[in-house]
């Protein structure tokens, strides 16, 4: 097989592989009607219109679909960010402003190289200005990160990505070299092309069909019968509990990860690894449980947030600061109409610190 018949089964595994993502998308969009989704499905028919462009050298069009692929990759996390503003990120609309001076510096630069194609060429500067905004989405996905964890990867290729793109034109000067090089530089660049693609669109299906991503889109059978509240309770009424709220979108703190498959999990150790957070930061506890109280009640539901590891935060922090958090989580189930559980073993308490805590919960 020849080096032209490689590049088109590798544009034609790149179709095929966006086709498919392309249906995920719609599928999880119509199930759950996420408006981001709907835009990043809009975004991989462009760029399966995009790599037909390119195999039939039509410039225009590979100029046009990039735009519009690009455009509705960053309009789609644009759109997620809105509708959840708990995610803290340094982009702002006022970022955008710096785009036009770094776009005329880079064609600048372009012309210094004295490349056969700067931005003389028609489809060369929408092409750039394209790469500008895979740049951008890849930023944005990076902050959903610190929610999303499967969105990290997603960011860090389309940033790779954007980079790729902004080199449109060094590559469009592979003509000017020799038959045989052009011929293996241009496979290379294909080949380099539908591997970032690829692996994007694996991510993106790994992103919006994750626990973290559908947590609260899922429809809610389970009716709370929980006042809103804080409470102790004990470990027999915590088993209890587990089996009536089974199907309900509960945040929960552990040391046993014995707990029902829809609840979202975090899972205390001193071990750093994925997944798992450390007894002593307290302070990303507090925020992790204020950022799903609010999510909850602006969805309509109850939040239902529960501690299964009282004890085990106690041995790493003083149990000045145990109150001082669980006073602080107390407010925010109460202001947010929610309900806080926290499961404690009498016994490990000396009788000082467990009237404290009674205190606390009264």
């Amino acid at each position: 097989m020849n080096e032209e018949s490689l590049t088109l089964f590798v544009r034609v595994m790149s179709v095929f592989i966006a086709t498919g993502t392309l249906e995920v998308l719609i599928y999880t969009y119509l199930k759950h009607k996420i408006k981001a989704l709907l835009f990043w499905s809009a975004a991989w028919v462009f760029f399966i219109l995009m790599q037909v462009a390119s195999y039939t050298r039509n410039n225009e069009g590979v100029a046009l679909f990039y735009s519009l692929f690009s455009g509705a990759l960053v309009y789609g996390a644009l759109t997620y960010l809105k509708e959840h503003e708990n995610i803290k990120t340094l982009l702002t609309p006022e970022v955008i402003g710096i785009i036009p001076p770094l776009f005329a510096l880079y064609g600048m630069l372009l012309i210094h190289l004295g490349l056969p194609y700067s931005f003389s060429s028609v489809e060369v500067p929408f092409v750039v200005l394209s790469g500008t905004f895979f740049l951008f989405s890849g930023l944005v996905f990076l902050a959903m990160s610190k929610k999303q964890r499967n969105s990290l990867y997603l960011g860090i290729l389309m940033i790779a990505f954007g980079i790729f793109v902004l080199l449109y034109p060094v590559r469009l000067s592979f003509s000017a070299l020799h038959f045989v090089w052009t011929l293996h530089l241009h496979f290379a660049w294909v080949f380099l092309a539908t591997a970032l693609s690829v692996g994007m669109a694996f991510f993106m299906i790994e992103l919006v069909t994750s626990r973290e991503f559908l947590f609260f889109e899922e429809p809610v059978e389970v009716k709370v019968v929980l006042e809103p509240s804080a409470r102790l309770i004990t470990p027999k009424e915590y088993e209890q509990i587990k089996k009536n709220l089974k199907d309900y979108p509960v945040l929960t703190f552990v040391r046993s990860l014995d707990v029902p498959g829809k609840w979202k999990v975090y899972y205390l150790s001193t071990e750093e690894r994925e997944g798992r957070l450390s007894p002593t930061n307290l302070a990303y506890m507090a925020q992790i449980t204020s950022e799903y109280f609010r999510e909850a009640k602006e969805k309509g539901l109850e939040g239902v947030v529960i501690i299964d590891c009282l004890e085990y935060l106690l041995m790493y922090n003083g149990f000045n600061s145990i109150a001082k958090f669980l006073a602080t989580l107390k407010d925010f189930a109460l202001i947010n109409s929610g309900v806080l559980l926290v499961v404690i073993e009498e016994e490990a308490w000396d009788k000082r610190q467990l009237a404290i805590l009674r205190r606390i919960f009264s």
